[in-house]
């Protein structure tokens, strides 16, 4: 589905939380328009434009890692409100 490579997975779930080498995975998969959901503490990724877009939420289909699979998975009809919507800029 997406070339971002299991690389910057293995190092933002099994490298210890606020490391440098955290911080430079999380940036790489960012800029892949990959995006942290704060309370499921997942990835996120836009598989289409979504459906429905607000000002608090978001609707579609949506790609997601699912780190006890280790695989990219679908989720359709998900609704990304935008308050777990991860926005610190790692610029």
């Amino acid at each position: 589905m997406v070339e971002t490579g299991s690389y910057c997975w293995t190092v933002f779930q099994e490298i210890k939380q606020g490391t440098r080498a955290q911080y430079l995975a999380a940036k790489a998969l960012k800029t892949k328009s990959w995006r942290f959901h704060t309370m499921l503490m997942m990835w996120f990724q836009r598989h289409e434009e979504p459906k429905t877009i607000t000002d608090d939420f978001e609707q579609g289909t949506y790609v997601y890692f699912d780190f006890e699979e280790w695989a990219q998975m679908k989720k359709e009809h998900f609704t990304f409100e935008y308050k777990y919507l991860e926005d610190k800029n790692l610029d």
